[in-house]
């Protein structure tokens, strides 16, 4: 019979043969490594039949003849059973392991023919199922580690069954099972010889054992295939010739330290010259200490191929194998940078800057780029541009393109200009080319006093995108294509164009990766700003920002402030403007941050604390001065002044923005636009609103893709104006404009079902919104502006709230509403028109 079909667990196999032998004459073998069940084979016909025990060449007719390790036998006793297998008249059954190299074993098992059982490793459905019969049933995960730990060999099988089978409250039966497996394995190779040890201790390392790799490193070449045999059946490799993982520690403890270095020194020797390596082997050399030039190169070239997250351990363990560490800084240091690593990025960039003077011009480059990279996600863009200053134009080859735009982020527009020339006369590569379009597109946006202009502008930027789709993933930049164009898109009031690049780009960086943040936090920005809250609160929490990246923890911060602010929660500006003080004392404002300081600014505002904005508020003035006040980067934080004015209920610091805004206005479509709303907010401060350029700007705030303020704009009007049917067109323009979508957080809390469950009593829903406000600590006056009625209007509501729950106080009538489960839900469960305050939006 033959053993070797599939579908048969082994007991099921070892069972059939057995039966099989015992009803035919004739010659059978059990072939299997140590520790297979070989022998238990044998034991399971000695239980059936009675066995003969004397000499084979005398066995009687009829007889059951039954030999154990054969391959241990001297070859008179080889003869003796290749002659009784001829014997038809007995059954003569022989257990061997398995000998490549040995011609008589070999020619042994061949004449079995049919009569053959091969005892192959237990694969885990088999482990399951002999668990269930011999101990308890076990998880297919569970029996899947148990196949890792033992290869799948009988013998450690049943040791981890037997462990598993012992305590069962054991919290971790895993760790129980490694060490009876370590114990059974330790068993096993007291058995071996020093040579068959070295061989397995190859294995460990990707050096399959035969008779070639052997000759260099067992001590007696004569016997190299007899110790080749004899590992591989040791019943420690697994099928593909590797180690069993659990057999190390016993195998290096029965080696010793000593002799340990002596053989991994010439197995990296052996492995090296034969190409036997492989990455995740030729690490575990390395961390065991060996020395070798070659596996030290081996390392290198496979860390410069590897992929980035696997990149920075393969050089680790080069530097660890003898590799010049100092040689390798430049790269260590690009690969910490796009995994995150910024403290080890700049340590290693670091290294070469301190060797500058005998450094590879390379190397040299790469680091700088790091370096300034590095500065620049701190939020220090000025270090960007003297980093690229110090290294000189004539050092700095392709990346003259992230000099010039480290510099105009900085607001050096003359070191911007210097770089631009020299950007000029770069190759056309695709990656230079990319870099040019995307300095060219900047410094253009920067320029650009027309809309054509800053359409260009757009369009250089936009293609600088598409020529980056090749970069690596460990190229470490200052920014990127993608978050410059996604920037300038929302200063220039084009979310639609903001989501295109999103969608766009996020899929070409890995998640987690800086990029891929920036991106998120840009496409945030926007979600906030066209009053989809709920998605951009998502994405933010979606996020895990190391404390090191300021520049995306400054957007983050601003996002968190800005939701907040939009939701009337005071208790939840607070917490957000708190989280972000130490932020904001570490960063140095930049042309590409001016977004997060008017988000900040507004809230400082609203608190009370606008000296601790102050310092970069004037930064970024002095940089847009430096840069000639550019309208497409300049409008937006001239916006959320005009909007800070309005908080602080001053008209008079209006005023400068609103003109600056007003001069931008003939050259930029979005500037004219909040020029008008700066106009028609001065006129509701003044108490003079024009209700037709009030409901103009409302509605071309919206157009441009900021309901939230237009919608507000109108609503404050409404509350201004003293014409009764002006004030009610004026609040349904802005209920209008600003229609909470079925994604954003609505009017109610939601329950696990779906629907829209309202607190216990019997109050309208339009009461039940003033309650929830009223709890929250909203006035009468923002309330009405919340919900887009008046004043007068919320008292009436807040009296029948009174009547209907007996209220004798406003004391009692929260304490009453909060009871009832007003206000639990906080931001979420209003509409988040409006912060409180005159003209926050």
């Amino acid at each position: 019979m033959t053993s070797t079909r599939s579908g048969l667990v082994g007991v099921e196999r070892a069972d059939r043969f057995v039966r099989d032998a015992l009803v035919a004459n004739g010659f059978h073998v059990v072939v299997g490594v140590n520790g297979s069940g070989r022998s238990a084979v044998l034991d399971s016909v000695a239980s059936s039949v009675d066995v003969y025990t004397g000499t084979i060449a005398d066995a009687p007719s009829g007889s059951t003849v039954l030999v154990d390790d054969a391959h241990l036998l001297s070859e008179q006793r080889l003869d003796e059973i290749a002659a009784a297998a001829t014997r038809s008249d007995i059954t003569l059954i022989v257990a061997t392991a398995p000998r490549s190299f040995d011609s008589r074993i070999e020619k042994l098992i061949a004449s079995a023919g049919s009569n053959r059982l091969t005892l192959v490793p237990l694969d885990k459905v088999a482990i399951a199922a002999r668990a269930a019969a011999t101990v308890r049933p076990i998880s297919a995960s569970l029996a899947g580690a148990v196949a890792k730990a033992t290869g799948g060999v009988l013998a450690a099988v049943d040791a981890a069954l037997v462990a598993l089978g012992g305590d069962r409250s054991d919290p971790a039966p895993l760790r129980a099972v490694a060490e009876s497996v370590a114990e059974q394995h330790r068993r096993m190779l007291i058995e071996t010889t020093d040579d068959t040890r070295a061989l397995l201790l190859a294995a460990r390392f990707g050096v399959t054992p035969d008779p070639a790799s052997a000759a260099q490193i067992v001590a007696r070449a004569g016997e190299v295939e007899s110790v080749v045999d004899m590992a591989c059946s040791s019943g420690l490799l697994d099928i593909t010739g590797t180690l069993i993982p659990s057999a190390e520690a016993p195998l290096t403890g029965m080696i010793g330290d000593g002799r340990c270095r002596v053989l991994l020194s010439s197995i990296a020797d052996v492995a090296t010259r034969t190409r036997l390596l492989d990455a995740t082997a030729a690490r575990a050399l390395a961390e065991r200490g060996v020395l070798h030039a070659g596996l030290a190169d081996y390392l290198v070239q496979q860390a410069d191929s590897a992929p980035v997250d696997a990149a920075g351990a393969l050089y680790d363990a080069a530097v660890e194998a003898g590799f010049d560490s100092v040689a390798l800084a430049a790269r260590r240091s690009e690969v910490a940078a796009a995994t995150g690593d910024l403290d080890e990025a700049a340590r290693f960039a670091d290294v070469v800057l301190d060797g500058a003077a005998g450094c590879d011009a390379t190397d040299l480059r790469t680091a700088v780029r790091v370096s300034a990279s590095v500065a620049a996600q701190r939020g220090m863009a000025s270090r960007s541009a003297q980093l690229f200053t110090w290294l000189g134009e004539d050092r700095l080859g392709p990346d003259v393109v992230w000099a010039a735009l480290s510099a105009a982020a900085a607001g050096d527009r003359s070191a911007a200009d210097r770089s631009m020339t020299a950007v000029s006369a770069l190759a056309p590569t695709s990656s230079t080319a990319s870099g040019s379009l995307l300095v060219t597109g900047v410094i253009g946006s920067i320029d650009s006093r027309s809309a054509a202009a800053s359409s260009a502008a757009a369009n250089s930027l936009m293609r600088a995108m598409t020529l980056t789709g090749n970069a690596s993933d460990r190229s470490c930049t200052p920014d990127t294509a993608a978050a410059v164009s996604a920037l300038h898109a929302v200063h220039c009031g084009d979310l639609p164009r903001v989501d295109s690049i999103v969608a766009r780009a996020l899929p070409e960086h890995r998640p987690g990766s800086e990029a891929h943040t920036r991106l998120s936090l840009v496409g945030a920005w926007a979600s906030m700003l066209r009053g989809d809250t709920a998605d951009a609160g998502a994405t933010i929490e979606a996020l895990r920002i190391p404390v090191s990246h300021v520049r995306n923890q400054l957007f983050l911060h601003a996002i968190r402030v800005g939701l907040a602010r939009r939701s009337g929660d005071a208790g939840s500006l607070i917490t957000a403007w708190t989280q972000a003080q130490n932020v904001i004392a570490e960063y140095s404002t930049d042309l590409f941050a001016l977004l997060p300081l008017g988000e900040l600014l507004l809230a400082a505002t609203r608190l009370g604390q606008v000296d601790r904005v102050e310092h970069l508020v004037a930064q970024a003035t002095d940089l847009l001065a430096a840069l000639g006040d550019p309208p497409v980067w300049a409008s937006a934080l001239h916006w959320y002044q005009v909007q800070a004015a309005i908080v602080a209920q001053t008209p008079d610091a209006l005023v400068p923005q609103a003109k600056a805004l007003a001069a931008a206005a003939p050259t930029h479509p979005y500037s004219a636009a909040l020029a008008a709303a700066g106009r028609a907010w001065l006129g509701v401060l003044q108490g003079r609103p024009d209700a037709t350029d009030v409901e103009n700007s409302a509605r071309t705030l919206t157009a441009f893709g900021l309901p939230w303020d237009g919608a507000r704009l109108a609503s404050e009007a409404a509350l201004t104006v003293t014409d009764t049917s002006t004030a009610t067109s004026l609040l349904h323009i802005a209920r209008s404009l600003r229609q909470p979508s079925s994604h954003q957080p609505g009017s109610h809390r939601r329950d696990s079902a779906g629907t829209t469950p309202q607190p216990a009593g019997s109050l309208s829903e339009r009461e039940a919104e003033v309650a929830e406000l009223l709890v929250l600590g909203v006035t009468y006056r923002e309330v009405g502006s919340r919900l887009y009625i008046s004043p007068k209007t919320v008292e009436h509501h807040v009296a029948r709230i009174r009547r209907r729950l007996g209220a004798e106080s406003r004391s009692e009538l929260i304490s009453m509403l909060r009871a009832m489960g007003y206000g639990a839900s906080t931001s979420a469960s209003v509409d988040p028109v409006t912060v409180r305050g005159p003209g926050a939006t």
